[in-house]
């Protein structure tokens, strides 16, 4: 791209970069100019002792030397004042430059918002790719993205120098680094977690399209939900990416999610280091806890709008180049797998993505995920063809291996490593890809995907080395000759390590007729190509062993025979075609919160007396968890301090001991009867901060300043 802009002379910038002195005394210079001189109480008090003793407030070139005396006796720094005038000269630009002032222009123009710039941006991007530049790092991409901008605001904005911009930027930059020639290794040069939206109790979903052209974001925001999936929520995503394949102005989906605050205390520094898993980017498919005679239809509805919803996001980076690049941040649950890995788009994961093939003693499954006995058979045949024809380095079996293990947590490196994911990031770089992926996602197709990947594989960092490698050739042996469960349970016998034994015994768990099915299927996928076969393969075994226990469990003869569960069913031939738009409006008036109600916290449920707080709506579980009220109500709701005045005598039992009052019988029997007193609270203490009309609330004190920041009333009242 040519510059078309004014070139003034940059002597001056130039000249200005060159100084005579060592990175030590550069360093010295930066953190004697950055020292806070006025809270040190220690320096200020020796100033004042001078000043009363001369009876006069020292000069400047006074005090500078009283403040190089201090910083070589106390902090054992000495510093050259004359050299440091010299730095502190090199440091003041003039105010009277003109250049100055436009550079500061250039740097605060909304280009994201230009919609001129916007459609521009396509053809550049196009132009880098043309020109073999979709590898460049981070700083080389940045500066060809700044290239454009410069291009465009020289060209319709002002005029201005841009190798002059480029020096003064290096300048600024230099000025505000620190001294540490390290620091880069523990400074967090991250922006944020990203568009982790404020929980929003009237949406579980929020799209934002591009400005002309570009990706259009769908950000999914119910921490407190663990971001579960029910048929009206997988309805609303459907229906926000509905006419995505039509839009020439879309030309990608950028799906994130807000998977939650870490809770995680501060480490003792001697304690072991331990993985606190609890940030969630969803807890699976869920149903609505209907009852057991409407359960199979029920069940089959659910299970068919999954598989048309991936089968959407899917056809979209495969068939109309439009890809869908997830940002995955947090827990997956099995079964809404498909829809984190299997849309075949870019998946970006970071250190809080984790996934796992079989139940984990770490995280009780809800009772009312979607029944599906096979979930993941996708993943699992794709990990399964990569191994056997060697395009990944993985060992033969792995499919299987991952299957039949027990308690085993996929992370970053695994997934990685299994072609689960494309690309790994630090969490604390969100923000950074998003704006990355946004910048160039306006590059239309076919280039879309390739200008995606190229901001991508600028920020990607190692993930580190996979565990699954440590048992790679155990792995090969046992599963990767192996033609049936049997010979698995056979090989594994070979070893006499907790490995081995863990693994059997999870395998002598299951039904066998299950362990058989898992087994053939994991074979039989992997040799189909595309997800709609495996997907219909996977409904199909569900829909059949499932009518194997309900058959076995009613005491009828059982058919045990492997192969009829593979054959063809009529009805799968539907699960890609749900009609989501129909279906959405006839249930539209479904309260999305109350699917998941039996797995939310004991706090969701609103008492009667809770006091009625204007612009603020308790069905959201996120707006109840900050509640004041529901936390003075815990010492209402909960167990007893000291034991009713009609509890029998025990000898020798102190029941003063919280223990013993736990382990109490007859306080069992006394749940159903009020456990105290309500608590009668005194009218909340004024500051001067509340307004006239704040609701009473039971035992919270509003004089505390933290008990009016997390009340939900104030923040309501902020935004009238």
């Amino acid at each position: 791209m040519t510059m078309a802009m004014t070139t003034e002379p940059t002597e001056k910038y130039s000249a200005q970069t060159a100084l005579p002195y060592s990175p030590a005394e550069l360093g010295a210079f930066h953190r004697f100019h950055a020292y806070d001189w006025d809270k040190d109480e220690d320096f200020q008090s020796g100033v004042r002792t001078i000043a009363s003793q001369a009876q006069s407030t020292p000069s400047f070139s006074e005090t500078l030397k009283m403040k190089q005396y201090y910083f070589s006796t106390r902090l054992n720094t000495r510093i050259n004042l004359d050299n440091y005038l010299a730095w502190r000269k090199h440091l003041e630009q003039p105010t009277d430059d003109p250049n100055i002032h436009i550079f500061k222009r250039f740097d605060q123009y909304d280009f994201d918002n230009d919609v001129k710039f916007q459609q521009g941006l396509p053809s550049f991007i196009g132009q880098l790719i043309k020109e073999g530049k979709n590898t460049l790092d981070k700083a080389a991409l940045q500066k060809e993205i700044t290239k454009a901008k410069a291009f465009y605001y020289a060209r319709f904005i002002e005029l201005f120098d841009f190798p002059a911009y480029l020096t003064w930027k290096d300048m600024e930059k230099s000025q505000a680094a620190p001294a540490c020639p390290y620091a880069h290794l523990w400074q967090n040069k991250g922006k944020g977690t990203g568009n982790d939206l404020s929980e929003d109790s009237q949406k579980f979903l929020t799209t934002t399209p591009p400005v002309s052209t570009g990706a259009l974001q769908v950000h999914i925001h119910s921490p407190a939900t663990q971001n579960k999936l029910t048929g009206v929520r997988l309805a609303k995503i459907s229906q926000s990416i509905a006419d995505v394949k039509e839009k020439k102005s879309i030309t990608s989906v950028f799906w994130t999610a807000n998977t939650g605050q870490s809770t995680k205390d501060e480490r003792d520094p001697e304690s072991e280091i331990v993985t606190k898993d609890e940030k969630w980017f969803s807890g699976g498919v869920v149903g609505s806890g209907i009852t057991s005679e409407g359960d199979s239809a029920a069940n089959k509805e659910l299970l068919r709008q999954y598989y048309s919803l991936v089968d959407q996001l899917s056809t979209l980076s495969t068939k109309h180049d439009k890809p869908v690049v997830s940002v995955i941040d947090g827990i997956v649950t099995l079964s809404a797998a498909y829809l984190a890995f299997g849309t075949g788009g870019q998946r970006v994961i970071t250190e809080n993505a984790t996934l796992a093939f079989t139940p984990l003693l770490s995280i009780e499954p809800s009772a009312n995920q979607v029944t599906n006995a096979f979930a993941g058979l996708y993943l699992l045949s794709q990990i399964q063809s990569a191994a056997a024809s060697e395009v990944r380095p993985l060992p033969k079996g792995v499919g299987h291996y991952l299957a039949f293990c027990p308690d085993y947590i996929l992370r970053g490196p695994d997934l990685k490593k299994l072609g689960l994911a494309d690309f790994f990031i630090s969490s604390s770089k969100k923000k950074d890809i998003e704006e990355a992926i946004l910048s160039v996602a306006g590059c239309p197709p076919p280039h879309t995907t390739q200008a995606i990947r190229m901001a991508l594989n600028a920020e990607v960092v190692y993930p580190g080395p996979a565990k699954i490698d440590v048992w790679k050739s155990e792995i090969q042996e046992c599963f990767g000759e192996a033609n049936s469960v049997e010979d698995i349970v056979s090989n594994l016998e070979r070893y006499s390590n907790s490995w081995s034994k863990s693994i059997r015994e999870y395998i002598a768990s299951l039904d066998p007729v299950m362990a058989k099915l898992l087994f053939k299927g994991i074979v039989d996928a992997s040799k189909l190509e595309s997800f709609r076969e495996v997907a219909q393969l996977e409904y199909r075994l569900s829909q059949r062993y499932s009518e194997y226990l309900a058959t076995k469990l009613s005491g009828e003869s059982v058919d045990k025979n492997i192969d009829s569960f593979f054959a063809p069913l009529d009805e799968e031939k539907e699960i890609f075609t749900f009609p989501f738009a129909e279906w959405l409006q006839a249930h539209q008036d479904q309260d999305i919160e109350a699917t998941t109600s039996s797995e939310a916290d004991s706090t969701s449920a609103v008492p009667s007396d809770h006091p009625k707080i204007p612009g603020v709506d308790f069905s959201d579980p996120e707006a109840i968890k900050s509640c004041p009220f529901l936390s003075a109500k815990k010492t209402e709701t909960g167990a007893p301090t000291h034991p009713p005045s009609d509890h029998p005598a025990i000898p020798g039992v102190d029941f003063s001991d919280p223990e013993a009052m736990k382990a109490c019988p007859f306080l069992s029997a006394k749940k159903t009867e009020p456990a105290v007193a309500p608590v009668v609270a005194e009218a909340p203490k004024s500051n001067g901060t509340m307004p006239s009309d704040h609701p009473q609330i039971p035992g919270v004190d509003f004089s505390d300043p933290e008990a009016i920041k997390a009340c939900p009333f104030l923040s309501a009242k902020s935004r009238e």
